[in-house]
């Protein structure tokens, strides 16, 4: 199999997780010892072949051209990342757009940048897609039109020892660390406030939004914020791979995510997506992904394909 190696003196191998896991429990077997995969390679996917239904639905110029271009997070790891050679795009999302680009027979360039750079940059034209794990808010759905391809879930993390006693029903007036524009900061969080907080005649939780993830745990272990929340996998592979040091909670609620690539509102792409999904769903490389970026639990249910309506 062809691959593409990149540097990574300073990658591990994502924390696995099962189907029915928690976001935040610790690997198993031998995974826990070599990861189980070399997550430090570029997988092309060559034996997947073009799909002749998808082949179909691509517009005229993108068939001419053979090319599509895929915008991606960067700093939420084992989701979306760059590698350590400061260029490849890595993670799971990464790794689902190369092979949805194989099932449409095009050759993907992908662009990591912050998320809230990606709507500007689909609606300029400078990117065909976004596979950022984007939830799918009133706000986007005015301007875009979204296919689902994941599920997501969140967490909380506390500095080591959680010395307030937190959990994620106890955060009343403190400070929580959120990445700008993600689920947790749109949805999550200001839910989980009304809920346990300025419901019950509490003071508001105080959501402190920044660029990514890395900034997020960053400002948490320097006190800046005393709690952080994000995807559970991404909390996860952190505390096991990052030199800050933090405890993880589970969330105590059953909301969840969907996650959805995206594409400008009335795009021509969007039908191509919605089938390009579908075909990927069915093989087995879509699980695979999972599992290697130890995400097995978050793989999309085949009942929740299709555009997200919100």
């Amino acid at each position: 199999m062809k691959r593409v190696q990149v540097i990574a003196a300073t990658l591990v191998s994502a924390a696995a997780l099962v189907s029915c896991s928690t976001p935040t429990d610790a690997p198993q077997g031998d995974q826990a010892k070599t990861g189980g995969v070399d997550v430090g390679q570029v997988d092309a996917f060559p034996q997947i072949q073009p799909d002749p239904e998808v082949e179909a639905l691509l517009p005229a110029g993108m068939k001419a051209s053979k090319k599509i271009t895929i915008v991606v997070t960067a700093g939420a790891p084992p989701t979306s990342f760059i590698s350590p050679d400061g260029k490849t795009s890595m993670g799971l999302n990464a790794d689902i757009g190369r092979a949805l680009a194989r099932t449409m027979g095009v050759e993907p360039t992908l662009v990591s940048i912050p998320l809230d750079g990606i709507i500007p940059g689909l609606q300029s034209k400078k990117y065909d897609m976004a596979l950022a794990s984007m939830s799918p808010s009133p706000e986007r759905l005015q301007v875009l039109d979204m296919v689902a391809f994941t599920k997501g879930g969140s967490a909380v993390a506390v500095p080591t020892g959680n010395p307030k006693g937190l959990s994620s029903k106890a955060l009343c007036g403190l400070q929580v660390g959120v990445a700008v524009g993600s689920f947790q900061a749109t949805t999550r969080l200001p839910k989980l406030s009304e809920e346990t907080c300025t419901g019950n005649g509490k003071p508001a939780i105080k959501a402190v939004e920044l660029p990514d993830q890395s900034q997020v745990l960053l400002a948490m272990s320097s006190g800046r914020v005393d709690a952080a929340m994000a995807d559970g996998p991404v909390l996860g592979y952190a505390q096991k791979t990052q030199n800050t040091k933090f405890e993880v909670l589970q969330d105590e609620s059953s909301l969840t995510s969907t996650g959805g690539m995206a594409v400008v509102k009335g795009s021509e792409l969007t039908p191509l997506l919605v089938k390009a999904m579908e075909v990927l769903h069915g093989l087995p490389e879509y699980q695979k992904i999972y599992e290697k970026w130890g995400m097995a639990g978050y793989a999309l249910p085949a009942t929740e394909l299709g555009r997200l309506k919100g």
